[in-house]
């Protein structure tokens, strides 16, 4: 068995991140590393700093989930993958399958693998996506029973979450901004400060080590915001003033982060994806997309949810629905998705 360290130029590093970065850091749901292995055994060794809510580190194999676990505070060995067989080559990610924890005391990082097998670089994926959203794009709900309501991240997965099954099918790259619980405007407690557009441009604010500029960063081909669910369980609660300045914070703050999106992607097309819990904001959101005047941006409505998973959230086939609107209106806007 081998040890390499990462980072290691055989890897594709998977989401956003700081390239000036000595170490591998998974700051988001999605961020991880990519690569060719025929091994037999797999270990990754990775250190986490939650307190509370433990993050979950994912393996995919050829596109496929095929593994997930729950990381120990600290720096551990983890087995991903056992008796393989040995000359049979497997593209392998590595993943965060969790979204970023509001008590963890820094990124997880990937230190290095471990095989006995023979690494190389997986094949390019010359298009990128970028997800910008909620807990439905980090993948809450999608595993657990629908009974379990415990705000805990081992019913949260984004490996069977629709912004990994849109990426998949089209083989692209994928890169992702979102939080659970926050909104275009106001989260879903009415805070205005679980909004978005307010941490777009930092790294990844939420974790400490994350508040910080991210300049440098590849333009994605297409960008998808599902975003407004939050801000409608806010709005549920509001009545005659309080109601109107917050339809109109929803509009003002929709085409900020449209414009934002844009200043970084200037050639992506943009899509608004909103309603699988509900089209509440539907009106507000499609008058935000034409009101910002951007040209390569529009509205896409959602299939409501069918039945839940765990949390009250989408369920998998839910997730599978999205994911066919969404890669259903890139291959119509995107030539490089055809």
């Amino acid at each position: 068995m081998a040890y390499i360290a990462l980072p290691d130029p055989r890897f594709t590093y998977l989401g956003r991140r700081d390239a000036n970065e000595e170490k591998t850091m998974l700051w988001w749901s999605g961020s991880g590393v990519r690569f060719t292995l025929k091994c037999t055994h797999l270990i990754a060794r990775v250190t986490s700093a939650h307190r509370d809510h433990a993050a979950w580190l994912g393996v995919m194999l050829d596109g496929a989930p095929v593994a997930r676990m729950p990381l120990l505070r600290g720096t551990r060995d983890y087995p991903l993958l056992a008796g393989m067989e040995a000359g049979v080559p497997h593209q392998v990610t590595i993943l965060k399958d969790t979204q970023c924890g509001y008590d963890e005391d820094g990124p997880v990082i990937l230190e290095g693998i471990e095989t006995d097998g023979e690494v190389s670089p997986a094949p390019a994926r010359p298009m990128l996506l970028e997800f910008i959203g909620d807990s439905l794009t980090v993948g809450e709900g999608t595993l657990g029973p629908e009974s379990g309501q415990e705000w805990r991240m081992v019913y949260i997965s984004h490996m069977p979450a629709f912004p990994t099954l849109v990426s998949e099918a089209l083989g692209a790259e994928k890169r992702v901004v979102a939080l659970g619980g926050w909104g275009a405007a106001r989260g879903w407690d009415n805070n205005r400060d679980s909004c978005i557009g307010r941490i777009y441009d930092r790294l990844c604010a939420v974790i400490p080590g994350g508040d910080r500029p991210i300049d440098a960063e590849r333009p994605a081909d297409a960008v998808i915001i599902n975003l407004g669910t939050n801000d409608a369980t806010a709005l549920s609660n509001l009545t005659g003033a309080d109601r109107e300045e917050m339809l109109r914070e929803i509009h003002d703050q929709a085409i900020a982060l449209i414009r934002l999106a844009r200043k970084r992607n200037p050639e992506a097309v943009i899509l608004w994806a909103y309603g699988l819990c509900g089209n509440q904001l539907e009106s507000a959101l499609r008058q935000a997309v034409s009101d910002s005047g951007d040209a390569n941006c529009r509205y896409l409505p959602l299939t409501m949810a069918e039945g839940n998973g765990s949390r009250f959230h989408p369920s998998r086939k839910s997730h599978e629905t999205a994911a066919r609107e969404i890669i259903r209106a890139l291959k119509a806007s995107l030539p490089a998705a055809e």
